[in-house]
């Protein structure tokens, strides 16, 4: 069993101009350095015994400004947002993104995929742990997904987390219990 305390990173100026950030590192705002804050004394009623996080810079910034205990911390790019491909750095424009082409970009598929391979590594490491998760909107979305057993039509019914909102699942070590 893991017990997995997820949180999204602090807001990014990305975030507030709109622009796909994808695998760009992301610069957090002044609230974004705040809401850091804030989570690190959120965390203080938790307790953990790791922090994995995606190796994005956004994400290594809120862990540097919310943890002040001494915890081992490990990055891996599992946690990484969605690729956007082409459209990484570029405004988001109002459009369907299921309609997109999928030739240059991450698919949903594969991040679905991807948050699937987030929780075997979860398993595989970290067995008996309680862990923090520091990722990202749409990745946080798709691991939701996935240890609510959601099926990749239905992950847009879990709604979005809000920056360093925490969220909270025990992840049984043997599926055929949940």
């Amino acid at each position: 069993m893991v017990t997995l305390f997820l949180t999204r990173h602090g807001q990014t100026l990305e975030n507030v101009a709109h622009i796909f950030q994808g695998h760009l590192p992301g610069h957090l705002t002044a609230l974004g350095k705040e809401q850091a804050i804030q989570l690190g004394e959120e965390l203080r009623h938790y307790h953990y015994d790791v922090v994995v996080s995606s190796d994005l810079q956004r994400c290594i910034d809120t862990v540097h400004l919310a943890l002040d205990q001494p915890v081992p911390w490990y990055q891996t790019t599992l946690l990484r947002e969605i690729d956007w491909g082409v459209w990484t750095g570029k405004e988001c424009p109002s459009i369907e993104f299921r309609n997109r082409l999928t030739d240059h970009f991450e698919t949903y598929e594969g991040l679905y995929q991807r948050a699937q391979c987030f929780i075997d590594y979860l398993h595989e490491q970290f067995e008996g742990k309680r862990v923090l998760a520091v990722g990202h909107g749409l990745i946080n979305r798709y691991i939701q997904a996935r240890i609510l057993h959601i099926p990749l039509s239905q992950v847009d019914t879990i709604p979005l987390m809000q920056n360093t909102e925490i969220r909270t699942f025990t992840l049984s070590s043997n599926p055929q219990l949940l």
